[in-house]
């Protein structure tokens, strides 16, 4: 998975979170327009895909294959005749889920690992940390491959693996922020009070943390993207009829001679797709950074 850039783990300061959502949604429109645009687009596309397709995502008609964008279909046909932009709307809901289910076992699972690491140490702290790099030593393919393998070929079989990958990214960052607010005054005022350390986990420290979760889940819903596609693409993922990136690629690849716009249309859907994440975590780095100031 992907790395956490030196900005997004630098230690997050004790202002409550109200205070560092306000004006967030201004100054990413200030600040990466474009991240905004592409992610919102995203992101309406997969909540409304269905309604918006003006084909259907799945009937076959061979005689309308490999057309070129036209009136009737504005992003052309495949080889077996479907609407290749009711497809890509479809593929959008896919890639959604794909990142929702990615985010939530790495976030759930890496932040309560790295809370409960950071925040009470010794030898907690010790085998969290050894399972984690455990983990993170298996690559992401491999483990995709084991897991549906055991059960079957479906995006959310697919994506617990992902999932799992992603597992030490948040645990890591997690682990780091718990570390560094343990000995802050306000936790040691908590204490003070008669708190118990798993209550001051959940009710002081695991506020404090939600800036550099949200980034990290920035970035590996990115990730989550790519692997879905790749594992579309290998016939790990989403199974045919149903739409997704990787299978519209692979699909794409046996007619790039005398079809090659299937091909760039998922390209660079895919791209803008990434881009739009990728460009949104640096922002959301920028604006925490500051808000720490």
């Amino acid at each position: 998975m992907t790395e956490l850039s030196s900005t997004t783990a630098s230690t997050p300061s004790a202002v409550p979170a109200r205070r560092r959502r306000q004006g967030l949604v201004s100054y990413l429109a200030r600040r990466s327009p474009l991240a905004l645009l592409l992610v919102s687009l995203f992101l309406f596309a997969a909540l409304f895909g269905p309604l918006l397709a003006p084909h259907s995502m799945t009937d076959t008609d061979l005689s309308q294959a490999n057309l070129a964008p036209n009136a009737g279909y504005w992003l052309g046909t495949d080889a077996l005749g479907r609407d290749v932009l009711s497809r890509l709307l479809g593929s959008a809901g896919v890639a959604a889920q794909a990142m929702l289910i990615v985010v939530a076992i790495g976030g759930v699972l890496g932040a309560g690992l790295g809370l409960v690491a950071g925040g009470l140490g010794g030898i907690t702290d010790l085998v969290v940390s050894r399972v984690t790099e455990i983990l993170q030593g298996f690559p992401t393919i491999l483990i995709a491959i084991v897991i549906v393998a055991l059960l079957s070929p479906s995006l959310t079989n697919a994506m617990i693996a992902v999932g799992l990958a992603a597992v030490p990214d948040f645990a890591r960052i997690a682990r780091s922020v718990a570390i560094q607010l343990r000995d802050r005054e306000f936790i040691q005022a908590a204490r003070g009070l008669g708190l118990s350390e798993i209550r001051i986990l959940l009710t002081e420290t695991l506020p404090n943390m939600i800036g550099p979760l949200i980034i990290i889940a920035s970035f590996d819903g990115a990730q989550a993207i790519m692997w879905e596609a790749a594992l579309s693409f290998l016939g790990l993922g989403v199974q045919p009829p149903a739409p997704s990136f990787g299978s519209m690629l692979r699909d794409a690849q046996n007619y790039l001679n005398i079809n090659p716009w299937l091909a760039i249309t998922v390209g660079v859907v895919v791209s803008a797709i990434i881009l739009g994440l990728n460009l949104l975590g640096d922002a959301l780095s920028d604006f925490y950074e500051m808000s720490e100031r």
